[in-house]
C-alpha cells in the first residue's frame, strides 16, 4: 500500500477550505483540483453529509477514473472511499483534516492510503505516486489551497452539477 501524508498552510478559514476542496461537488470543484476534469465529472447523489461521484482525471492521466463516496461526518475533515476505479482497488482513501492556525487561517494535512490495480493503468499510478510521492503530493495540495483561496464563496454553489438543468 501507498500512503502519503502532506501538510500545508492558508490563509483561508477551515470552513472554507472544507466548503472549497472538499465538500463543494458543483463545477468548481476542477477549478480547485486541476486533476478533476470537469468534463467527465459526475454527482450521482448528494446528501448533507457525503457524495457519491465519478472523477476522471486530466493530463498525462486522462484514463484515470474512480468512483467515491465522500463524507464529511464531523468539521474539519472529509474522507473519500473508492468504490470503483480503473487504477485504484475498492477501499484506497483520501483524507483531508483542517484545523484553526494561530493568527488565522488553517492548517491542512492531506493524506493518501492507495492500494494500485495490477493492470497497466495500476502499474502507472503506482509509478507515478513513488516516484513523485510526497513532493507531487505537496505541490498538488498547496495548489488547491491557493485556488481556495481565490475562489470567490457567495456563487461557489451557483453550478452545482446536481441541479437539474
Amino acid at each position: 500500500m501507498f500512503t502519503v501524508t502532506v501538510r500545508a498552510q492558508t490563509a483561508a478559514s477551515p470552513e472554507r477550505v472544507i466548503l472549497l476542496a472538499g465538500s463543494d461537488f458543483s463545477l468548481r470543484r476542477a477549478q480547485v483540483w486541476s486533476n478533476v476534469n470537469k468534463n467527465r465529472f459526475e454527482v450521482h447523489e448528494r446528501g448533507d453529509t457525503y457524495a457519491v461521484v465519478t472523477e476522471r482525471a486530466t493530463g498525462i492521466a486522462t484514463f484515470a477514473w474512480e468512483r467515491s463516496r465522500y463524507e464529511w461526518p464531523d468539521a474539519g475533515e472529509v474522507r473519500q472511499t473508492v468504490t470503483e476505479s480503473n487504477v485504484l482497488m475498492p477501499g484506497s482513501r483520501w483524507e483531508l483534516r483542517v484545523t484553526p492556525r494561530d493568527g488565522g487561517g488553517s492548517e491542512v494535512e492531506m493524506t493518501l492510503e492507495r492500494r494500485f490495480r495490477r493492470s497497466p493503468a495500476g502499474g502507472f499510478g503506482y509509478a507515478v505516486n513513488h516516484l513523485f510521492g510526497r513532493r507531487g503530493w505537496g505541490w498538488y495540495l498547496r495548489s488547491a489551497l491557493r485556488a481556495v483561496e481565490r475562489e470567490s464563496l457567495p456563487d461557489a454553489r451557483a453550478r452545482d452539477v446536481t441541479a437539474p438543468a
